[in-house]
């Protein structure tokens, strides 16, 4: 029987391995959309999708473990209160979390889902919170002040992205001087293609295809350079990746045996390795990092206009 999975188990590593695409060359030099193959909107665009018992019932099960490591992070480096800017907020999911945790002066958050946003917002309200705000805006052109936050997080948004070094740019001259980028991302190995995308995409069905471009991923190497590009230094991340438990409910979640709120499983954060299919961490904005000009006038430069919904 040992046997049997194993070589089960080896047939479906060599049939990922034959699949896998080949990376862009040069995955920090912006990427035209032509040649990019991602939805960054359909996916996420529908306000049912992100109820917990929706197609992003496996970001619900996660969300503890990673608000849990963006609050301690935030702790650790700044003091109260703070200022946070949720970049690619989808449905609020970390936002209204950290809203309900002390300390939290204000938390902007930002998105071009419609749809998204309307569940994210909703749920603040239920939950009355007066001080999350939500918007529709583009993470390319922030529509916010130089230096308006003490925090940004960027969760499951790294990976979406044809321009890493200009948004992290904009993420940049957002944040105060030694203010706090916190993010998730997915690691473009072999077994995250295999688990996020052969898995999640195709044969599960959790998620639309293409909501994730494998290309698109990146490596923790590649976005450390990306940082110090973009006035970011003290880079350290995790490991962070689903438990079996987390894998077998979604699964069995997709195929409409199990209910949402039965579900247990959770993700874990641990020493990165060669087989992580994510990983979590943060970096700090330098006191260096050299700012555009001071956009009291928010439409003196690219980086300074407001996006248009």
């Amino acid at each position: 029987m040992v046997f049997k999975f194993f070589l089960v188990g080896s047939v479906f590593a060599c049939l990922a391995f034959y699949l896998l695409p080949r990376p862009y060359p040069d995955r920090l030099a912006v990427i035209e959309e032509m040649n990019s193959v991602i939805d960054n909107v359909r996916a996420y665009d529908a306000e049912e999708r992100w109820a917990p018992n929706g197609s992003q019932a496996g970001l619900h099960l996660l969300n503890p473990a990673r608000v849990k490591y963006f609050d301690d992070a935030i702790r650790k480096f700044l003091q109260p209160p703070y200022r946070v800017l949720d970049i690619g907020c989808g449905g609020g999911l970390v936002s209204n979390e950290l809203a309900a945790l002390p300390g939290y002066e204000s938390i902007d958050g930002i998105d071009l889902s419609p749809e998204a946003l309307r569940y994210a917002k909703s749920e603040a309200m239920r939950r009355d919170f007066s001080h999350v705000r939500f918007q529709n805006a583009s993470l390319y052109s922030l529509p916010f002040k130089n230096e308006s936050f003490d925090a940004v997080v960027m969760s499951d948004v790294l990976e979406h992205l044809q321009d890493i070094v200009g948004a992290l740019k904009e993420a940049s001259r957002v944040l105060r001087p030694n203010g706090l980028l916190v993010f998730d991302t997915i690691h473009r190995s072999p077994m995250a293609f295999i688990i996020a995308i052969l898995g999640a995409e195709y044969i599960v069905r959790l998620i639309p295809k293409g909501t994730h471009n494998w290309r698109l991923f990146i490596r923790p190497e590649e976005l450390e350079e990306a940082l110090k590009r973009s006035g970011f230094e003290g880079y350290a991340y995790d490991g962070f990746d689903a438990s079996f438990r987390a894998l077998g409910e979604l699964s069995l979640f997709s195929m409409g045996m199990m209910q949402a709120k039965n579900m247990k499983g959770g993700w874990t954060i641990q020493a990165p390795s060669s087989v992580m299919t994510s990983y979590i961490g943060y970096a700090t904005r330098s006191m260096l990092a050299v700012q555009p000009e001071n956009c009291e006038d928010s439409t003196a430069s690219a980086n300074c206009q407001r996006a248009t919904a």
